[in-house]
């Protein structure tokens, strides 16, 4: 089953093995969707469960996700070692869910379930490890059980953290949990780097009802975001949604409140890269302090927002900026030249150029040209997520 889903969404876990430890936590039910998502991204998962797991799942079912035997005790031939030992086979172990009792053990050095004899081998051999808590929210907050998930992240494990919810430290989603092992398993070539994303369409207010916007969607803005975090850089996003990614997201609403944003963010010299992605709305209007009644016809008096790349390349004239110049039924050559223009205009020194008039606006599917200051032109058509990955491989160039 695995080789009709694998590499389904993306190829970015594609030749690695992640080991996923699962403990008895009633989150243990998620780890079968958890599975399938890893394989998803290409992974290869084999899975390893205490003896508490076994009494909330049984390993079968792992064993029907991973396709893969699960291991339920360590035998003469030493699992934990074939695995997490030093050469072994794993690149990751994931132990989701991890309970307070497995979090203290693998704090303290004690192996006595399989998986905890996995943790205390791969910790000793360097394999990655990342840990996702499951349990009461009393459970997670008691003082020993904070100071023993600070102790594993002393020794470098990553701790994913839980959703606090009806009194529950509930496991995390399953696309958290997946964009740590991506970005742990991941090239690495934005580590150290901070990244600012803006993405999405702006709002101008014309009542307390109504707004002035446009069709763009922000998914391109957002997955460039979740590339550029795969890849190590601390990324901030600044845009309209409200998503719940796993970076630092900044809500803003229209385009005066998106340039205050992004200037106070670049406020000492912090970031290395901006990706200007949003569509921000070219006119404001002063809004009405009412709701204007329906019928009739309406004159609104429109007035020009201020270019946010403009101030932007004014007060940062270092930062190394990405800007996306939309056109409607243009030529290529035409595309190009309007996108060339830009370039010159702003200093930018990446250009992502699309016609939007041909499709891209609030699709899944897009196709731009990336343009390089040194006269490079890569076209890229297909999905959202594969045009993000070329972007930050071309910033990634520029910022080498």
């Amino acid at each position: 089953m695995s080789s009709i889903i694998s590499s389904t969404v993306s190829d970015s876990l594609s030749g690695k093995l992640i080991v996923l430890a699962v403990t008895g936590s009633i989150a243990a039910v998620r780890t079968v969707d958890l599975a399938r998502d890893l394989i998803r991204r290409g992974a290869t998962v084999h899975c390893v469960m205490s003896c508490a797991a076994m009494e909330i799942i049984h390993p079968y079912a792992l064993e029907y996700a991973s396709e893969n035997p699960v291991v339920t005790r360590i035998t003469g031939r030493v699992e934990h070692v074939e695995f997490c030992g030093v050469g072994g086979r794993a690149d990751l172990l994931l132990i989701a869910p991890a309970t307070a009792n497995t979090i203290g053990k693998m704090a303290c050095g004690i192996d006595d379930t399989p998986v905890t004899t996995y943790a205390t081998t791969a910790l000793g051999s360097g394999v990655p490890v990342v840990v996702v808590p499951a349990m009461h929210e009393a459970m997670y907050r008691h003082p020993a059980v904070l100071k023993n998930l600070d102790a594993l992240r002393s020794m470098g494990v990553v701790v994913v953290g839980p959703r606090i919810e009806e009194e529950k430290a509930k496991i995390a989603d399953n696309t958290d949990v997946v964009m740590e092992a991506e970005r742990l398993l991941g090239p690495g070539d934005l580590a150290g780097k901070k990244v600012l994303v803006t993405s999405g369409a702006t709002a101008e207010k014309v009542d307390p009802i109504r707004i002035l916007t446009n069709r763009a969607s922000g998914k391109t803005g957002a997955e460039i975001a979740l590339e550029a975090r795969r890849r190590g850089a601390e990324v901030t996003l600044v845009h309209r949604g409200h998503l719940g990614l796993p970076l630092r997201e900044i809500f803003v609403e229209s385009a005066e409140e998106m340039g205050c944003a992004v200037l106070a963010e670049l406020e000492g010299g912090k970031y290395h890269a901006m990706i200007a992605a949003a569509a921000v709305s070219d006119y404001t209007l002063a809004p009405f302090a009412e709701k204007i009644k329906s019928g009739g016809e309406l004159t609104l008096r429109l007035s020009p927002t201020s270019k946010i790349i403009g101030a932007v390349r004014s007060s940062h004239p270092d930062l190394k900026v990405v800007g996306f110049k939309a056109e409607t039924f243009l030529s290529d050559d035409h595309l190009v030249s309007r996108a060339r223009e830009s370039m010159e205009k702003n200093r930018l020194d990446i250009v992502v150029a699309n016609d939007v008039g041909k499709g891209g606006m609030g699709t899944e599917d897009n196709r731009v040209l990336i343009l390089g200051r040194d006269g490079t032109i890569s076209e890229v058509c297909g999905r959202k997520r594969m045009i993000a990955k070329a972007v930050i491989d071309a910033l990634v160039v520029v910022l080498s």
